[in-house]
């Protein structure tokens, strides 16, 4: 009896693995596999070594960022230079002369408004003055300096006297325009002689403001000194200029 017993015990210890057996090959029933939990590093373990990298990579990034702003700032000097070079390749230079002979030795005055710059000049302005007093044309100027010798020269009829405008005209590079120009008479009062004495005074002074293609202007007084920079030539619309 005991043995039928402890063989019914084997069968039902048998049939449970067996159970367990098929349970164990159930598909997506997989045993678990520990995970390690922490923070992975990504340094090279050695504190050292990690400290010498990190402080490279800081130096290389301030070598960069300063070696970036050096050529920023060397690129601003080259536009400046460049700018510069532009302005002086067009910059005009007005110069004033005077001469009392013309191409074959004979007696003519001229007074002479020539550029001497590389670059057209712009004339807004130009102004001759008698004693502080601005005149816009040739008679009236000739009539405060020379008022006997230009009235005689007027009743005997002799054209001699000629000017030209001079605000407003486009003066190219190296290119000339006679102010005034006089031709000298036989006969009487000779204006042309009377005109000269005053020339070679105080008394007769000249001022002109002028401009680049580029806009930048000066003035100047044809005193042999730098024509002055200013910010634009100013002339209002009733003014009347020479």
């Amino acid at each position: 009896m005991k043995d039928g017993i402890e063989g019914e015990e084997d069968s039902e210890l048998s049939l449970q693995m067996e159970e367990d057996a098929e349970e164990d090959k159930v598909p997506g029933l997989m045993p678990e596999v520990g995970h390690a939990h922490g923070s992975h590093g990504h340094g090279s373990g050695i504190p050292w070594l990690d400290v010498i990298v990190g402080l490279s990579a800081i130096f290389i990034s301030v070598v960069s960022l300063v070696v970036s702003i050096e050529h920023g700032k060397t690129m601003e000097k080259m536009v400046d230079q460049n700018q510069k070079m532009v302005e002086a390749s067009t910059m005009p230079i007005l110069m004033i002369s005077g001469t009392q002979f013309d191409g074959a030795a004979k007696p003519l005055f001229r007074e002479i408004i020539s550029n001497g710059g590389v670059g057209p000049a712009i004339i807004d302005r130009f102004e001759i003055r008698y004693k502080g007093v601005l005149y816009s044309n040739e008679p009236d100027l000739l009539r405060a300096c020379c008022a006997a010798a230009f009235l005689e020269s007027k009743k005997n009829g002799h054209a001699q006297v000629f000017y030209s405008n001079v605000s407003g005209f486009i003066l190219p590079a190296r290119g000339e325009i006679d102010a005034i120009t006089i031709k000298p008479v036989q006969d009487g009062l000779d204006l042309f002689r009377e005109f000269i004495k005053v020339h070679n005074t105080d008394d007769l002074t000249y001022h002109a403001c002028y401009c680049s293609v580029l806009n930048e202007c000066w003035e100047t007084d044809f005193d042999h000194k730098r024509p002055q920079p200013v910010k634009e030539c100013k002339v209002s619309s009733n003014e009347k200029l020479w």
